[in-house]
């Protein structure tokens, strides 16, 4: 079996356990072209069947737990990571909250999940799957603390900063105004 065989039936196999597990979340897919050196790194991720990536929007009461990394600089995010071997993208959604910020919490809610097809960019069709998941998650201990490393600064919000990472802009302006609809 091709890798680009292999990639797309475990993007369909997690897709599939996710639809048994979780209900009412957005799917989407797109394809992305990566410069030669960009896609020979997925292809080996890929290989180690590292194919999928979570994220989690992790919620104290009102508040919301968002990151800024050396590579998103000003903008604020979520926290997320890559699966680990055969880690589960719930597991790898705790870990990566874990791991950036120094907060446990539990996953609750599956909130988006994007396939993805990457590609070359110099044109061979070689194709590549992969997956991409939010999840909403409840805190259960630990303060935000920026790991040094990656993660720039780690905080709780009470209402969305101004610079927001496009990835999960929807998901901030949906808490913000469910939020200000409680507060009334």
């Amino acid at each position: 079996m091709s890798l680009t065989e292999e990639t797309r039936r475990a993007v369909n196999e997690r897709v599939s356990r996710l639809r048994e597990e979780y209900q009412g979340f957005s799917l989407s897919g797109d394809t992305v072209e990566l410069p030669r050196a960009e896609y020979e790194h997925a292809r080996e991720r890929a290989r180690a069947n590292r194919i999928g990536s979570a994220s989690a929007c992790v919620f104290d009461g009102n508040r919301l737990l968002l990151v800024r990394t050396r590579e998103t600089g000003d903008l604020w995010g979520v926290p997320g990571t890559m699966t680990d071997d055969d880690e589960t993208l719930e597991t790898a959604a705790v870990r990566a909250v874990d791991e950036a910020a120094d907060v446990r919490c539990s996953v609750r809610d599956l909130r988006r999940v994007r396939r993805r097809q990457v590609v070359p960019a110099d044109g061979d069709d070689r194709a590549l799957h992969t997956l991409w998941t939010l999840f909403d998650a409840y805190h259960e201990s630990g303060d935000p603390s920026a790991d040094g490393d990656t993660v720039t600064d780690a905080k709780w919000w009470s209402a969305p900063p101004d610079a927001v990472h496009p990835s999960v802009q929807s998901r901030v302006e949906s808490w913000a105004t469910a939020t200000e609809t409680a507060s009334r």
